[in-house]
C-alpha cells in the first residue's frame, strides 16, 4: 500500500508535497552572514519506469515498475540529483551570503517534519534540505513517446528555533516536449537520453530555487 501511495504521489507530481515558494526575506538573508549551514543526507530515491505494458497490470505493476527502475538506475549508474543541487545551492548561498558550511557529515533524515529536520542539524545554525520527490518516465496515454519528470522540495531550516526560513518547490516535465522518444530511446547507449534529461531538469530546478528561494540571480538562474 505504501509504494502504491508513493507511485499515486509521483504520478500526480505535487500531489503529497507542499508546492509553496517563499523566498527568504531580505533580512533573513543578510543574517545568515557567518552562519554554520549543514545539508541533508536523504534515502536515494527510485525511478518509476512506467512503460506501457506494465501500465496494462493496474496495482499488480506498481511492484514491477518500481523493481524495473531500480535496475535501471544501477545498470546506468545514474546518480542521485538532490545531494548534488544541495551542494551546489550551499556553495551559492557561500558565495552571495558568506555562509559557512559545517565540516561534519550531512544530516541523515527521512522526514518532512520541520523539527525533526532541525534536530538532525544539531550543530549548525541553518540546514538546507532537498527532496526529491519525483523521478518517472512514464507512457503517453493516447500518443507515441515517453514523458520524463522530476521534482524537487528544498527547505531552508533555522536550526535554533526549529522554524522554516524559506521553501520552494521545482517540478520539470517534458510533456509539452515535441520530441517523442521511446523507452528504447531513452534506454539506449547506457540510458544517455534519460541521463541527459534528467540532468537537464536537476539543474533547472537548483537554478529556480537559486533564484526563488535564495534570491541569487545568476546569469543562468535567470533564464529560467
Amino acid at each position: 500500500m505504501r509504494t502504491l501511495i508513493g507511485l499515486l504521489c509521483v504520478v500526480f507530481l505535487a500531489g503529497c508535497v507542499s508546492t509553496k515558494t517563499a523566498q527568504i526575506e531580505n533580512g533573513k538573508a543578510a543574517a545568515l552572514r557567518g552562519k554554520a549551514v549543514a545539508i541533508t543526507d536523504r534515502p536515494r530515491a527510485g525511478l518509476i519506469a512506467m512503460t506501457r505494458g506494465y501500465g496494462m497490470l493496474g496495482a499488480v505493476g506498481v511492484g514491477v515498475m518500481v523493481a524495473h527502475g531500480e535496475n535501471i538506475i544501477k545498470d546506468n549508474d545514474i546518480q542521485d540529483p538532490a545531494p548534488q543541487i544541495n551542494h551546489a545551492l550551499l556553495l551559492a548561498a557561500q558565495s552571495q551570503y558568506g555562509i559557512v558550511p559545517v565540516s561534519t557529515p550531512p544530516a541523515h533524515v527521512d522526514t518532512t517534519d520541520v523539527v525533526q529536520l532541525a534536530q538532525a542539524a544539531g550543530g549548525a545554525d541553518v540546514l538546507f534540505d532537498v527532496q526529491e520527490t519525483i523521478r518517472q518516465f512514464r507512457y503517453r496515454p493516447f500518443s507515441a513517446g515517453y514523458i520524463v519528470d522530476s521534482g524537487f522540495k528544498f527547505r531552508i531550516i533555522d536550526v535554533h528555533s526549529r522554524t522554516m526560513i524559506a521553501e520552494g518547490f521545482c517540478s520539470q516535465s517534458t510533456k509539452d516536449d515535441p520530441a517523442r522518444p521511446s523507452d528504447d530511446d531513452l534506454l539506449a547507449n547506457g540510458a544517455a537520453m534519460l541521463k541527459q534529461t534528467l540532468d537537464a531538469q536537476r539543474d533547472r530546478c537548483r537554478s529556480q530555487f537559486e533564484a526563488q528561494v535564495l534570491n541569487i540571480r545568476s546569469s543562468q538562474a535567470a533564464k529560467n
